[in-house]
């Protein structure tokens, strides 16, 4: 293939375009005639280009690694445009209309209340099967346990049979597991019926964000993945308290059955807004080989480990708000509810903020300072001495700050993935079910060992360490520099 105006071109995405395409070309017996021509977008510079095949094959020729088309027809061009050495194929071009947006918003709603929805009603739950509050508890753990272990299985399915099942079948799984557990006959049955909810919602956000990632440019994935992060937080804000209200109507079947309802009615809107990706035809699943894509490189592992640390504060803040308002406030749990909604729309917040600094130039810079902002503010939570009222804002305002990672950190996970996006994601979403982990086990150790003053300094200690893989590794290294954009 030759390119004559090649050399005037600085893009490092083409010249990979270039090195990538001859071989194959090579191989396959197929020649291509390439028009290239240059204009102005929107302030940017614009390569368009007109691929035309002079051989038939039913093979398809990567570009930047990415398949783009399943058969390759005589006298059929592709269309594609390089924008500030984005590759924009015809779909990204298109983009995500706002009812896909909005579906996948509620979809994301339905998950967090899904996974948070035993919290409320674990006591009307223990006294109905005769059993402790403690033991109840495991309902919630069996979810995260579930959600933990599904996810990373479920990102290779969706990298290689498409976005649009996974998500199809997930929602109905989380719907039939939700339904279950309204009608389950004893604590055995609901643990198994919160299991396979669990499965279902695993399958759900980071499926999702894989999806914006491959139908949006780059420099609009942030604002995109903001958006349904912070829906995702409504569930905290809204959800929560709706379950709590609806099991103190109607008893603890009633959530689960409203809940399940409006989780199946879910998959109508979703299966008419989902686009319709491209299958590529002749991938087989190939679940080891996908893991070491990622897992072989060393950036991915920098993205974990922030997550996993700033989500311990995140989740840890949110698992020991109520016992220290309650223990050192003399609050009771009807005083709570309030604050734990206020805490979600801290979180809501600060999701949006994290989209709009996400595809921002020095976005890495910005997260370092605010992760270690959150840590600071979250640690005198638990150590100031103020009127409670002062105090919940206080936690209001580190639920803000150490929520704004989430969006920022999916961005830069989706970007530095490829086709492995679905992969990625699920890796991304066990190192925050991990983060949940450490921050709730840690938490308790440390508050057996040195009061709650011990369980702010383990939140300050997580979001130094995120702050600092961001600020001094993630933002040094080259992998991370979104293209479209100066870091």
């Amino acid at each position: 293939m030759r390119v004559d105006s090649a050399p005037s071109m600085t893009s490092p995405d083409l010249g990979r375009l270039i090195i990538i395409l001859q071989p194959r070309a090579k191989q396959e017996g197929l020649g291509y005639n390439r028009r290239i021509s240059v204009s102005t977008t929107e302030g940017c510079q614009c390569i368009a280009q007109t691929v035309e095949p002079e051989n038939t094959a039913e093979t398809a020729n990567p570009l930047n690694g990415v398949v783009l088309n399943t058969t390759v027809i005589r006298k059929a061009p592709l269309n594609l445009r390089l924008c500030r050495g984005v590759n924009l194929t015809a779909v990204q071009q298109r983009g995500v209309s706002p009812w896909t947006l909005l579906s996948f918003a509620a979809v994301a709603f339905m998950a967090r209340t899904v996974m948070l929805m035993p919290g409320p009603l674990l006591v009307i739950l223990a006294n109905d099967f005769g059993t402790s509050i403690a033991m109840a508890g495991q309902l919630a753990a069996a979810t995260f346990v579930a959600w933990g272990i599904t996810s990373p299985l479920v990102g290779p399915i969706s990298d290689t049979y498409g976005r649009k099942p996974v998500l199809l079948i997930g929602i109905l799984i989380t719907a039939i597991g939700v339904l279950g557990s309204g009608a389950a006959w004893s604590y055995s049955s609901l643990l198994a019926t919160r299991l396979v909810a669990g499965v279902g919602a695993a399958m759900l956000p980071m499926t999702m964000m894989a999806a914006l990632a491959d139908n949006l440019p780059s420099e609009k994935v942030g604002k995109a993945v903001g958006f349904v992060v912070a829906s995702s937080w409504v569930g905290l804000a809204l959800g929560v308290p709706a379950i709590a209200l609806l099991g103190y109507i109607g008893g603890w079947r009633l959530p689960f059955y409203i809940t399940g309802g409006l989780a199946l009615a879910l998959w109508v809107p979703l299966y008419l807004s989902l686009p319709s990706g491209q299958r590529q035809l002749g991938q087989k699943l190939d679940l080891i080989n996908r893991f070491k894509v990622i897992g072989r490189q060393s950036a991915p592992w920098y993205v974990f480990i922030a997550n996993a640390t700033q989500q311990a504060a995140l989740f840890g803040l949110t698992t020991y708000f109520t016992a220290y308002m309650i223990e050192s406030h003399a609050w009771d749990e009807a005083k709570t509810a309030p604050g734990l909604a206020l805490l979600g729309v801290g979180a809501v917040i600060g999701s949006f903020v994290g989209g709009l600094i996400a595809g921002r130039d020095r976005r890495l810079e910005w997260l370092a300072a605010i992760s270690l902002t959150g840590g600071a503010v979250t640690g005198l939570f638990f150590v100031l001495e103020v009127s409670t009222w002062i105090l919940v804002a206080v936690a209001f305002v580190a639920s803000v700050l150490v929520s704004v990672s989430m969006p920022v950190l999916t961005t830069l996970i989706m970007h530095i993935a490829g086709q492995s996006r679905g992969t990625a994601g699920g890796m991304f979403t066990a190192s925050a079910q991990a983060g949940g982990v450490i921050g709730s086990s840690a938490g308790g150790l440390m508050l057996s060992l040195g009061s709650y003053p011990a369980v702010g300094v383990l939140f300050l200690v997580a979001s130094v360490l995120s702050a600092s893989v961001v600020g001094l590794i993630i933002r040094r290294s080259p992998a991370f520099k979104l293209r479209g954009s100066d870091t």
